[in-house]
């Protein structure tokens, strides 16, 4: 099993309802294919963690990938794993632009802007103990 976190940018501002019904399909199809996680999205950026058999996440990462309503994805983290971060999740969801950040520990301000693909690559350390934060909630 691996666990896989990559990073993108939206191709135009995804609304509330936008992202509602991006987390129904995710949701849904990741339920079928035995895959757990978490999507973020704040400013125009997207991360997400995904859990599962390494073949299903793999062919998902690529198909996400290829997805126009966003580009510039990088993956930040691949790791072999023994046991799921989200077990109970076919797809947790937190719209950062939304949710209260004084909630999290420790919580720093790196999604206030859209980030570039390079700025991707640099965050990965940050961007996984965000991720990880998640799970208390």
């Amino acid at each position: 099993m691996i666990r896989l976190i990559y990073a993108s940018s939206a191709t135009t501002a995804f609304n509330e309802n936008d992202l509602m019904q991006l987390l129904g399909k995710c949701r849904a199809n990741n339920e079928k294919r035995d895959v757990s996680g978490l999507l973020l999205y704040a400013k125009e950026n997207f991360f997400q963690i995904l859990e599962g058999d390494e073949g299903v996440v793999e062919k998902l990462y690529a198909d996400i990938a290829s997805d126009t309503r966003h580009n510039g994805a990088i993956v930040i983290d691949r790791s072999e794993i023994e046991q799921r971060s989200f077990p109970n999740w076919s797809m947790g969801f937190k719209n950062l632009e939304t949710f209260d950040r004084r909630k999290l520990r420790g919580y720093n301000d790196l999604l206030n802007h859209k980030l570039s693909k390079e700025e991707f690559g640099n965050l990965g350390q940050e961007i996984i103990y965000l991720i990880e934060l998640f799970k208390e909630f």
